[in-house]
């Protein structure tokens, strides 16, 4: 499962939109044990999955999931008095992206004015700080040890030394190449500004303001959580005619998570059937025998081909035999790149 930590300044609206999350998708939070983070597994909303429900009837339908993090506002008197130096977003480090809640409304109670391109340079310095003080500790470390003449480390050493020179230059580690070596090598120390970041403007009303641009392993999305909040405080039933009556086409828990599947490469393919119809993930570009892994290890071991049907041609046909004879489905072998909406079926010897 995929964890997404959400990062904000005070009065960003950060809160809000992980209560947008959570009652959007009728899911519940859970402290952290140190009490500084709230976390939430949601389920991905999918209407692929209910038509395929509702044409299969099985006993259990398992929709995809990915989980949130709330952090204690950067910038707060208590994430600074929680904890020091690499470990102020100690909450957020394991997780795969970061989500980041600037501000782009006013209000009475808020002296500053609102400024999003502001708001998330602080963000960011604060995330460069953070990372630097990771690479300059181990970076001091391994210098010490060349200087004794121990070797092993080097080519670590010299890796620390260019991402601190971007790091100085306030670069953010997202935007920096490496090779699968590389990667490796700093695969540890899970870096802040190497996570691939979600930028929500939080908008209030009127004219939207423009968006930040996008740079490496960075999207930006516009969203009204504080109308939104309106939203998910209303009976699921109610919600839809709600939001129609106000001419938004989207809601905000579908947007956040597209956003993030997006900016994580993340798709969707299906397994269905009487007993149960369910959403898994994968990693665009994964194959076939990836997929069977997902579903249980056994099955990639043995994998012998899968059986390919496009959710849309399965849904249009009515059946899996009409998708037969329609030669909408196909055999694949364990290379074959899986889609977005893959249904499949995976062969193997047991």
């Amino acid at each position: 499962m995929q964890r997404v930590g959400i990062l904000g300044l005070p009065q960003s609206g950060k809160s809000t939109l992980f209560e947008i999350l959570v009652q959007g998708a009728g899911a519940e939070a859970a402290a952290s044990a140190a009490g500084r983070e709230r976390i939430a597994v949601i389920v991905v909303p999918d209407p692929r999955v209910d038509r395929l429900a509702a044409m299969y009837a099985p006993k259990k339908t398992t929709w995809a999931q990915i989980q949130f993090v709330d952090t204690v506002a950067a910038g707060h008197p208590s994430a600074r008095a929680a904890a020091k130096g690499p470990d102020l977003f100690s909450g957020v480090r394991n997780c795969d992206a970061l989500l980041a809640v600037v501000r782009a409304f006013d209000s009475p109670a808020l002296t500053a004015p609102a400024d999003p391109a502001r708001d998330l340079r602080e963000l960011e310095s604060d995330l460069i700080l953070n990372d630097l003080a990771i690479v300059e500790a181990r970076r001091d470390k391994l210098a010490k040890e060349l200087r004794v003449g121990r070797k092993d480390n080097e080519r670590e050493h010299a890796l620390l030394t260019r991402l601190a020179e971007a790091l100085e230059a306030e670069r953010p580690l997202r935007g920096e190449t490496m090779d699968a070596e590389e990667e490796k090598l700093i695969r540890g120390y899970q870096f802040l500004t190497r996570k691939p970041l979600l930028v929500v403007v939080n908008q209030g009303e009127g004219a939207p303001r423009p968006l930040p641009p996008e740079g490496p392993h960075t999207l930006a999305v516009g969203l009204r959580a504080h109308l939104w909040r309106e939203v998910v405080g209303l009976p699921a039933e109610e919600r839809d005619a709600f939001r129609r009556e106000l001419g938004i086409e989207d809601d905000g828990l579908s947007l956040t998570i597209r956003a993030c599947y997006r900016l994580l490469g993340l798709i969707s393919f299906f397994t269905v059937g009487p007993d149960e119809v369910r959403a898994w993930t994968l990693h665009r570009g994964d194959r076939a025998v990836d997929a069977a892994g997902a579903i249980h290890t056994d099955l990639a071991k043995g994998f012998i081909r899968a059986e390919v049907t496009p959710c849309d041609k399965l849904l249009e046909a009515g059946s899996e035999a009409a998708a037969r004879q329609q030669r909408h489905a196909r055999i694949e072998g364990r290379d074959y790149v899986v889609q977005d909406g893959d249904c499949l079926e995976i062969r193997f010897n047991k």
